[in-house]
Formats: C-alpha cells, structure tokens, sequence
C-alpha cells in the first residue's frame, strides 16, 4: 500500500470545502477541520482526517444537528453548562473553551460542562486550547459502549478520554497528557486496519470477554491498567455527565450511528497560572524539570526520557514540514468523497511517501 505525504494546509482548506459543502459556514467548517487535522498533525492519526466521512455522514443524515444553537443553559462567574442539542462535538467544544478562557481570565478559574454533544475528536486538541501560554487546560469527554470494569463481560460505559495540557514556556511550549481510559482507542485499532497493518493482543474483547485481534470481532476495549483505569473512566463520567446533567454512557447512542445525536457530555476547563505564581516563575520551573527529566540515565538503546507529548509534538513540526501521511485506502476516500460533494480533491495525493 502506497503512502502519500500531503502539506497540512492543503488538507486542511479540502477538508473545510468538505464540511461547507454539506452546509456548515465558512467558520464552522474552519473548526472542524483544524480538529481533525490538528490530529494528524501530531500523529493521533485514530482522530484524524480518518473520520471525516463519519462525520460528513452524521451531518447529512440528521446525527448532528446543522441548526444547534449551543445555548448557555446556566451560568455562574466560573462555571457554565452548554446544550450542545444534538451539532456536532468540534463546535460545542469551539464555544466551551471561549467561554472557560474568559472565565479563567477574569476569576481565574473556569469550567464549562457540555450535554447532548457528538464525538468531540482529540483531546488534546481542546487542552492546548484551553491553555494557550497562560493556564493549565483539562478536557474530558464520556463516549458510548467501548468498556467495563475488569472481568466483566459485557460493556458499561465509553473509554472516556481526558488530557491535561500546560506550557513550559518557549523550550517546551507543548506539555500535553491526552488519552483514552482503554488500553487503547478503538480508532488507533480502525486506522492500522485501514492501513493493513496487524493488531496487538491485549487491545480488543470479543463477545466472550476473550483477546481478540480481528477487528470484526471487538466486543468492548481493554480498560488501561486493568481498575487503575476503570476507576479514571468513572471520574470522567463524574465531570462530564453527572455535573452537566447529560446522558451516561451506558444510555449514550452509538457515534456510529450517522441518523442519531451520540449525546455524549464533556468537560472544559482551564486554571489561571497566575492565580497560583508568576507565570514567568512556573514557566521557568517547568522548563527546568523537563531539563532534569532529559537528563535522566537510560538503558542503552532507550534514548532520552521524554515528557508526556513530546513525541507527538516532535510529529506535529515534522508533518508541518514535510506533509501529513495518508495511507492510499484514506487518500482514495477522500478524493471520492470530494468528488461526490463538488470539492476538488486531486492535489491530496501530492508525493509519495515511505513514512509511515
């Protein structure tokens, strides 16, 4: 299978000319896009551009909402609950983190909840956000059926993603933990299939509760660290359901499902830095542990130790150097796609590649 690289600001302008030809504004498209190329960028490929035809389909068969409105429903001086009324999850997420900023710049803490939302895409993308140069960013989401507790063989709530995200200063402007509460994304086990490459064990359960590797047969996912990760699984549930007053995973429908409104529930938040200490003297701080983490002594072979979003922030100026990596399979779908929506697409395969 052939790979092609392609310049991440091509990809991004095509995939905005996707979403606007299936009725978004201008702006709205724009969001969408940085979301799902933003992915790519740092190689959370299971996010990325993979899902645009999910996402394309959920739009124009009623699965997410072209007329919410995303009204504030409550609000206090910190905090604030959205109804997302079934739109998609990339622009409840847009007006979350506006909103959370202002409230952390003026009270120095905010924290916006969000009901009846979509797939809200990488984490990531929304803590680095939230925490631009000047605060800590956290965002959490709750998702449909992929996971139960140790043991269990049937599903009882999603993988539940949460990632946290500060700024070191210059050196180190990315600091970012993002991940599912599963072993693994169910996507990251989508993107290798799509790409023909195999799937490990100890990722998937089949119908039995047993490992499987066949994709057609994943039942639910591997919880990560057995309990360890069930348990942060519940307290995302906690932050995004139960303080938004949104649907629990258990009742949540399907993202699949391209006719039906996932009504998954996030969590949005950011902390002023300077509530805490100088930002300069946590930057500062910061810079020097990431320094001292650098130098830590590693087995041979091991190379540096490295902080969390290191590799993918490496990733991300790599891609916007030399183009975002699509396999041929991914490459070919969204040439379709554009054709069939009247967006031309033919520059996505712009050179091949042997990166993967």
């Amino acid at each position: 299978m052939q790979n092609y690289a392609v310049d991440a600001g091509h990809l991004q302008a095509y995939e905005q000319k996707l979403f606007e030809a299936v009725g978004l504004t201008s702006t709205d498209a724009s969001a969408v896009a940085e979301l799902l190329v933003h992915a790519d960028l740092r190689n959370v490929r299971s996010h990325g551009v993979l899902r645009t035809v999910p996402y394309v389909e959920k739009i124009r068969q009623g699965g997410a909402s072209k007329t919410a409105s995303y009204p504030v429903v409550s609000e206090t001086a910190n905090t604030a609950v959205i109804d997302a009324q079934g739109g998609l999850g990339a622009l409840a997420g847009e007006k979350a983190v506006a909103l959370a900023r202002k409230k952390a710049a003026n009270g120095l803490i905010g924290m916006v909840v969000v009901r009846n939302s979509n797939h809200f895409g990488m984490g990531g993308h929304w803590a680095l956000k939230l925490a631009g140069e000047d605060m800590i960013g956290f965002a959490c989401s709750n998702t449909d059926l992929t996971m139960g507790p140790p043991g269990c063989r049937e599903p009882f709530m999603g993988n539940n993603p949460f990632a946290f995200a500060f700024s070191a200063g210059e050196a180190y402007p990315e600091v970012c933990v993002d991940m599912a509460t599963s072993g693994v994304a169910f996507g990251k086990c989508k993107d290798l299939a799509k790409r023909g490459q195999a799937i490990p064990h100890g990722w998937m359960l089949d119908k039995d509760g047993n490992d499987t590797t066949e994709l057609s047969e994943c039942f639910m996912m591997v919880p990560m660290a057995g309990h360890k990760g069930f348990g942060i699984a519940f307290i995302v549930e906690l932050f995004a359901a139960l303080l938004s007053g949104g649907v629990l995973s258990p009742d949540i429908n399907n993202q699949d499902l391209a006719d039906t409104p996932e009504l998954s529930s996030q969590c949005f938040a950011c902390f002023n830095i300077q509530a805490f200490r100088d930002l300069k003297e946590f930057q500062d701080s910061a810079a020097a542990y990431i320094d001292r983490l650098h130098q830590l002594p590693m087995k041979e072979g091991a190379g540096a130790a490295k902080y969390p979003g290191e590799i993918e922030y490496g990733c991300k100026q790599q891609n916007q150097r030399e183009g975002v990596v699509l396999p041929e399979t991914l490459a070919d779908e969204l040439t379709a796609l554009g054709r069939e929506l009247g967006a031309d697409g033919g520059f996505l395969k712009e050179r091949p590649t042997d990166r993967r």
